[in-house]
């Protein structure tokens, strides 16, 4: 009878052709296809990229025996059979090996194809965002505020919108929509300090932030980002608490407390979730659309290319512990869910005309 490898082993077997010099941080100056690869140079990049998953990402520590034991079976078949192959070839050999791990932020990069992690869910179209083509946008509708968000950036015209939008145009509404449709995140700066604007107050958006601090994760850290708060976490081999929640309480004597109505979609993810995990603490706030993508378990991603086949690997630096269990898988439940083919907007419209109306019907006591 054939003995069945342990999880152990398996990794064993799959790291002992690489080390944390093999790290090739950040992306490559090009993709070929084309490049020829030994068999040698197959097992090496195998290598590399389960170092990678093994000893540098996030969520291989919290993800299951049986996912693992999926990713590594994977690995070590195309490590087994290596043979000279194209670096395309070797691409579409690599490509089910992360179907299984549930974070839709983990990827591999390759000759302008991107792949993951499995769909989970069937999308719905619940209109585009009020920005189009731009990456923000505001307006006025019967004195209802909207603001759209394609991206959360950190510039300049970013945070010039949202200072003249906070200050000149909320405190003339009477409600306000918030539009994440298609906003795929970003960078949280902005959009976190605009939450605490609108929450009165700084609202955390999860329970607890873990870091890997391994030699090959403090590698990829300090590549991505030098002056994160994590640089100066000690050396362990142990998944290591950096930072735990404290508030979820928005502060209504601060707090813009009118309604509020948040629209997602399916692309709705990574920090325009954050932003959304944030604001759902505010009492006034109702979240319409589509469930959102679920990109918020893990994050901060780095970037390390395998050094034949040149393919880019991206994997997170943070798993964040949220209040939501399985929330890679669902993402965010909308309060009111749009079936497919309606617009958010105009559901939210109406939902806030039906407020007003009945506010107006209700005597004064």
């Amino acid at each position: 009878m054939t003995k069945i490898p342990t999880v152990s082993e398996m990794e064993e077997l799959l790291l002992r052709d690489s080390t944390t010099d093999d790290f090739m941080p950040g992306m490559p100056d090009k993709h070929i296809p084309e490049k020829q690869m030994t068999a040698a140079d197959v097992k090496h990049d195998v290598s590399v990229l389960a170092r990678l998953l093994i000893r540098a990402y996030v969520g291989w520590p919290v993800h299951s025996e049986i996912i693992k034991r999926k990713v590594l079976k994977n690995l070590v078949d195309i490590y087994n059979n290596a043979h000279d192959m194209t670096a395309m070839e070797f691409f579409e050999q690599l490509k089910p090996v992360l179907s299984y791990i549930p974070d839709n932020h983990i990827s591999l990069r390759f000759n302008k194809q991107r792949v993951g992690t499995h769909q989970t869910r069937k999308a719905v179209n619940v209109g585009r965002n009020i920005a189009g083509d731009k990456q923000i946008a505001t307006q006025v509708k019967n004195d209802i505020a909207i603001i759209g968000f394609t991206r959360m950036l950190r510039n300049d015209d970013f945070a010039n919108t949202i200072l003249e939008f906070a200050k000149n145009t909320l405190p003339k509404s009477t409600a306000l929509i918030i539009d994440l449709r298609g906003n795929g995140g970003g960078n949280s700066f902005y959009s976190d300090l605009f939450a605490e604007h609108l929450c009165g107050t700084w609202i955390d958006s999860m329970k607890e932030v873990y870091v890997r601090a391994t030699p090959e994760a403090k590698k990829l850290q300090h590549a991505a980002q030098p002056n994160a708060g994590w640089k100066d976490v000690p050396e362990s081999e142990e998944l290591t608490l950096w930072k735990t929640g404290k508030n979820y309480t928005a502060n209504p004597e601060k707090a813009y407390m009118k309604p509020i109505y948040i629209l997602t979609d399916d692309q709705t993810g990574s920090s325009a979730e954050m932003f959304l995990l944030r604001m759902i603490h505010h009492p006034c706030v109702h979240v319409v659309g589509d469930n959102s993508a679920g990109m918020e378990e893990y994050g901060n991603m780095a970037n390390s290319f395998l050094p034949h086949s040149q393919i880019t690997v991206a994997v997170g630096m943070n798993y964040r512990k949220l209040l939501q269990e399985d929330f890679e898988l669902n993402g965010y439940t909308p309060d009111i869910k749009c079936p497919d083919g309606t617009d958010a907007l105009t559901v939210a419209m109406t939902e806030i005309k039906k407020s007003k109306t009945l506010q107006s019907q209700t005597p004064e006591r």
